[in-house]
C-alpha cells in the first residue's frame, strides 16, 4: 500500500493525528456505555475544541478534558458493559494479537467492563492508524458478538486517540493503562488483572 506521510491528521467527530514512529495511546468504548448526562458534557467540551486550534495547548487542555470525563463515567460501568464476561475479554484479547500480525505492535493494553485502552506503534506499512482501528474493530465485534450470541452495533463509531511525544508521557501512559482496573476497583494491583497485554519497560522503549 506504500508509505504514509510522516504525519497524517483527519477528523471525524473528534480529531485523529497518525504521527510515524510514536506510540499512539487509543481508548475506544462501547456503543451505549455512556448516560445522556455524560453525552451532554462531553459534547460542551466538543463544541470547545472545534473553536480552537488543534496544535494549541488550549486544544490540548480540552482534549484531556474529554477524555478525562468520558473516563470518570466509565469506570462506573453502567450501561452496556459487555466485558463483565470472560469470553467476550478473550476474543477481545485475540483480535490486539491480530494486530499484531497486521504490523502494529501491541506495547499495553487493557480490557474494561466497557471500553479498553491500547498503546499501539506501527511496525509494517501495511496498513496506516485509521485503517487498523477499523479493522480492529469490525473483526472484535464480529468475535465478539457471536461469542455473546448477539447482534448490532458493538463499538461506539469513534475512539480518542494521543500520540506520545517524548518518553515521559510514554511511561505515565502505561502506568495509566496498567493502574485502570486498580482505580475501578477491579483489582487491588494492576499485575493481578487477567484482561491485559503488558511488555516490560525495556521492551518498549527498545521499540521506536
Amino acid at each position: 500500500m506504500g508509505t504514509i506521510p510522516a504525519q497524517e491528521r483527519w477528523r471525524s467527530r473528534l480529531p485523529h493525528w497518525e504521527m510515524e514512529g510514536h506510540w499512539h495511546f487509543i481508548t475506544i468504548r462501547c456503543e451505549g456505555s455512556l448516560p445522556e448526562e455524560a453525552r451532554q458534557k462531553l459534547q460542551r467540551i466538543y463544541q470547545s475544541m472545534q473553536l480552537v486550534d488543534a496544535r494549541s495547548d488550549q486544544f490540548h487542555a480540552l482534549q484531556r478534558r474529554y477524555f478525562f470525563t468520558t473516563e470518570k463515567y466509565l469506570d462506573t460501568t453502567n450501561g452496556f458493559s459487555p466485558f463483565s464476561q470472560e469470553a467476550a475479554c478473550e476474543r477481545c484479547l485475540d483480535a490486539f494479537l491480530a494486530m499484531e500480525d497486521e504490523g502494529w505492535s501491541v506495547g499495553e493494553a487493557t480490557v474494561m467492563p466497557n471500553h479498553i485502552h491500547l498503546l499501539i506503534i506501527r511496525q509494517k506499512y501495511n496498513f496506516s492508524l485509521k485503517q487498523i482501528l477499523k479493522r480492529f474493530k469490525g473483526r472484535s465485534s464480529r468475535w465478539i458478538n457471536q461469542e455473546l450470541d448477539r447482534s448490532g452495533r458493538f463499538w461506539q463509531e469513534d475512539w480518542f486517540d494521543r500520540w506520545m511525544r517524548n518518553h515521559d508521557e510514554l511511561r505515565k501512559t502505561v502506568a495509566y493503562i496498567r493502574n485502570n482496573p486498580v482505580k475501578a476497583n477491579l483489582v487491588k494491583q494492576w499485575s493481578d488483572y487477567p484482561w491485559r497485554i503488558s511488555r516490560s519497560s525495556n521492551e518498549i522503549d527498545s521499540l521506536p
